[in-house]
C-alpha cells in the first residue's frame, strides 16, 4: 500500500504545469494562418503546432513539416530550426522516441551550424526529455547539463526550467541530494527577482513542495512540513484551490509518517471535503485510501474496511482496476488483522484475479507476496512457499521483461544517434569536399586576377618612373637655383644687416654727442663754479698773507675746500668722458635710479637756470634697484629733461598726475601752460 501511495505522490510531483490552448484559440491561429504569408505564417504554424502537441500530435507533426519546408524555401535559418524542433516535439507526445531524437538532433545541428546557442539548448532538453522517458536518467542528466552550461548566460527562465528537470530527475533516482542541490537553485534564482510572473510563482510553489518531498524521503520530517506549508501559501496567494489541497495532502501523509495520526486525518478530511465539492472521484479515491492508512495503523480496522471499500466502489464504477486491487489488498490487510485469514485470503484472492484477467503484472506480484505472508501466518507453509515462488518468477520476469525493453529501446536510439552523427560527420565531409573545391578555384581566379593587376602594375610603374625622373631632374635644377639665390640673398642681408648695425652704433653715438654738445654750456658752468671756488680761496690766501693774518687753521681749511672743488671738476670730467664712449654691447647691472637722476642733473641744471626754470627734486628714498644699462637710461633721463627745457619754452600743454605702480619705475614726462614735469616713480 505505501509503494503504492508513494507511486501516486511522485506520479502528482512529476506532471509539469503546462497553459493549454482553448479551442476558440487554435482555430484563431487558423484562421491568421490562413491569411498570413511568408515569414509570418510560418511564425503562425509553429505557434499552432506547439498549441496542438497535447491534442493532437499528428496534426503538429504536419504542421512542423510544413513550416520547415517553407522555411528551407525562404532561407529562414531559425525558423527552419525551430519547425524541425516542433517536430521532435510531437514525435515525443506521440511516444515515438526514435523519430524524436531524430529529429531533435537535426535540431541541434542545424542550431550548431548557425551559431543559435539559445536554441541550441532548447534541442538538447528536447534528447534529454527523449531519454529521460525511456528511464535512462544518465544521458538525460548530461544532455540537461549541457544545456545548462548555455543557457545559464542568455536565458534565466531556459536556466530555472532546466534546473527544475534536473531536481526531478535526481527524485526519480533517489538521489535527493542531487535533487536537494537543483530546487535551492531554482529557488535561489526566483528569489533574486523583485516581481514574480503568474508562472514562476506556480514554479517556486512548486519547487517548496519538491522540496519537501525530498526532506520526508531523509527523514527531516519538520523541514517537510516547513517546506509543503510555504507551497500551500504560494498556490493560496495564486488562488490554485487545487494544488493547495494536493499539498496539504502531501502534509497529511508527512504527519502521518511522523505517526501524528490525529494532524494526519485533520488535512486528509480537508481534501475529502475539497474533492467531494468537486466531484473529483479519481483524486478522491487516493485520499479514501490513505484516510484507510490511518485508520489501519491506529487500530480502528472498521473505519479502515469502511474507508477502502469506498475507494473499491468508486474504482468499479471508473473502472480503474489497479485502485480496484489496491483497495481489495488493503481491506485484506485490514482482516488478517482482524485474525479472519479466511476472508482476508477471499480479497487476496479476488484481487489477483483482477490483476491477472487485466495483465497487472506488478499488482499479481504485489498479491502473491501478500499471499505468502498470510498463508505464513496460518501456519500454510506449503502454500506460503508455493506463492512465494510465484511471486519471485513474476518479480523475475517482469524484471527481465523491463530490462529487455529498455535495452532494445536504447539500442534503438543509440543506433539512432550513431546514424545522426554519421549523417552529420558524411555531411560535413562533402562539405568540406565543396569548400575545397571552391577554395581551389577561387586560388586560381585570385592568382590569375593578381598576375594581371602586377603586370599592369609594372606597365603603370614603367611610366611613371619616366615621368617622374624627368620631373624630378627639373625639380632638382630648380631647388638648386634656389639655394643660388638664397645664399646670395642670405649674403646680401647679412652685409645690410651690418650696415644698419654700424649706422644704428653711429647714430647713437651722434646723439650722445650731441647731447654732449647741448649740455657743453651746463658742463662749463658746473666746471666754473669750482675752478670760482679754488680761485677765491687762493685770493682769500693771498689777502691774509699780505696781511700777516694766515693761520694754520685757515689755511688748511682753505686748502681742503679747494681740494673738494677739484675732485668735484674730476668727477664731472670723468662721469662726461665714461657718458661719451661708445658701448657697444649692453652692460647690465643693478643700478640706483636715484644715482641716475643725480648724474643726469649734474648736466642740466645749468640750463635749467639759464632758462629761469625752478628744478623740484623729489627722490623715493626707498625705491630698489634695477637691472638695467647705466649709461642708455642715463642718456633717456638726459633726453627727457632736455625735452622738459625745451616744452617749457614752446610752453606745451600735457595731462599731469602720474600713475604710481607698485615695484615698478617708471620715467613720465607731464607737460601744462606753465610748467613741465619729468617725474621718476
Amino acid at each position: 500500500m505505501q509503494r503504492a501511495y508513494l507511486r501516486t505522490i511522485v506520479l502528482l510531483f512529476s506532471i509539469i504545469p503546462s497553459i493549454a490552448f482553448s479551442q476558440n484559440s487554435i482555430e484563431s491561429l487558423e484562421q491568421l494562418m490562413i491569411s498570413a504569408e511568408s515569414e509570418e505564417q510560418i511564425s503562425l504554424m509553429i505557434e499552432l503546432g506547439t498549441a496542438l502537441i497535447d491534442t493532437d500530435q499528428d496534426k503538429a507533426l504536419e504542421l512542423g513539416l510544413k513550416a520547415a519546408f517553407l522555411s528551407k524555401r525562404i532561407g529562414n535559418q531559425l525558423q527552419e530550426g525551430n519547425a524541425i524542433l516542433l517536430m521532435g516535439k510531437a514525435s515525443l507526445a506521440a511516444h515515438q522516441p526514435e523519430n524524436a531524437i531524430r529529429y531533435f538532433n537535426r535540431a541541434l545541428n542545424h542550431f550548431e551550424k548557425n551559431s543559435q546557442r539559445l536554441y541550441q539548448a532548447h534541442a538538447l532538453v528536447g534528447i534529454a526529455d527523449v531519454y529521460c522517458n525511456e528511464l535512462n536518467y544518465s544521458l538525460a542528466t548530461s544532455y540537461l547539463t549541457d544545456a545548462l552550461t548555455i543557457a545559464r548566460t542568455i536565458d534565466t527562465s531556459l536556466s530555472i526550467d532546466i534546473h527544475k528537470r534536473l531536481g526531478d530527475i535526481g527524485i526519480r533516482m533517489n538521489n535527493y541530494s542531487k535533487a536537494y542541490a537543483e530546487f535551492s537553485s531554482v529557488l535561489k534564482i526566483l528569489d533574486e527577482k523583485n516581481i514574480l510572473s503568474v508562472s514562476q510563482q506556480q514554479l517556486e510553489a512548486y519547487a517548496h513542495g519538491q522540496m519537501g518531498f525530498i526532506y520526508r524521503n531523509m527523514g527531516s520530517f519538520n523541514q517537510s512540513l516547513t517546506a509543503y506549508r510555504k507551497a500551500t501559501n504560494v498556490y493560496l496567494k495564486l488562488g490554485d484551490r487545487r494544488m493547495e489541497i494536493v499539498d496539504k495532502q502531501n502534509i497529511g501523509y508527512s504527519f502521518y509518517l511522523m505517526q501524528e495520526y490525529d494532524s494526519s486525518l485533520v488535512y486528509y478530511n480537508q481534501a475529502l471535503a475539497f474533492y467531494r465539492l468537486q466531484n473529483d472521484s479519481v483524486s478522491l479515491i487516493a485520499v479514501l485510501l490513505s484516510v484507510g492508512d490511518v485508520f489501519f495503523e491506529k487500530g480502528q480496522y472498521r473505519q479502515a474496511v469502511a474507508n477502502y471499500n469506498n475507494s473499491y466502489e468508486i474504482a468499479i464504477r471508473l473502472n480503474m482496476v489497479e485502485d480496484q486491487v489496491t483497495s481489495l489488498v488493503n481491506i485484506s490487510r485490514c482482516f488478517n488483522a482482524f485474525g479472519d485469514f479466511p476472508s482476508s485470503q477471499d480479497y487476496l484472492s479476488k484481487a489477483l484475479e483482477i490483476a491477472r484477467r487485466e495483465g497487472l503484472t506488478n499488482s499479481a506480484a504485489d498479491v502473491y507476496m501478500y499471499l505468502s505472508q498470510l498463508n505464513e501466518l496460518d501456519g500454510k507453509y506449503s502454500k506460503a512457499l508455493e506463492f512465494h515462488k510465484l511471486w519471485a518468477e513474476l518479480r523475475d520476469s517482469i524484471y527481465s521483461e523491463q530490462s529487455g525493453q529498455k535495452m532494445a529501446r536504447m539500442q534503438i536510439l543509440y543506433e539512432i544517434t550513431q546514424k545522426e552523427r554519421e549523417n552529420e560527420i558524411l555531411r560535413q565531409y562533402n562539405e568540406i569536399g565543396e569548400l575545397q573545391l571552391i577554395k581551389t578555384s577561387y586560388q586560381r581566379m585570385v592568382f590569375i586576377v593578381l598576375a594581371l593587376f602586377l603586370f599592369a602594375l609594372l606597365v603603370l610603374f614603367g611610366f611613371f618612373y619616366q615621368s617622374k625622373k624627368k620631373e624630378f631632374e627639373k625639380q632638382k635644377e630648380t631647388e638648386q637655383r634656389i639655394i643660388e639665390m638664397n645664399k646670395a640673398l642670405e649674403r646680401r642681408m647679412i652685409s645690410e644687416i651690418k650696415k644698419q648695425e654700424k649706422q644704428q652704433l653711429l647714430l647713437a653715438q651722434k646723439s650722445k654727442l650731441e647731447s654732449l654738445g647741448t649740455l657743453t654750456a651746463g658742463i662749463a658752468h658746473e666746471i666754473n663754479q669750482p675752478l670760482g671756488g679754488i680761485s677765491m680761496g687762493l685770493d682769500n690766501i693771498l689777502l691774509r698773507l699780505s696781511d700777516k693774518t694766515l693761520s694754520d687753521h685757515y689755511l688748511k681749511e682753505k686748502i681742503n675746500l679747494m681740494f673738494d672743488n677739484v675732485d668735484r671738476v674730476k668727477k664731472i670730467i670723468e662721469h662726461t668722458r665714461k657718458f661719451s664712449r661708445s658701448h657697444k654691447p649692453a652692460s647690465f647691472e643693478s643700478v640706483d635710479l636715484n644715482d641716475i637722476i643725480n648724474s643726469a642733473l649734474l648736466m642740466v641744471s645749468a640750463q635749467f637756470k639759464s632758462h629761469s626754470i625752478t628744478l623740484n627734486l623729489n627722490l623715493s628714498e626707498t625705491i630698489e634697484p634695477v637691472v638695467a644699462d647705466k649709461f642708455k637710461l642715463e642718456q633717456v633721463v638726459l633726453n627727457l629733461l632736455s625735452n622738459a627745457i625745451y616744452a617749457v619754452d614752446e610752453k606745451a600743454t600735457t595731462v599731469p598726475n602720474p600713475v604710481e605702480y607698485d615695484k615698478i619705475v617708471e620715467v613720465n614726462t607731464s607737460e601744462d601752460k606753465e610748467f613741465t614735469s619729468t617725474i621718476l616713480s
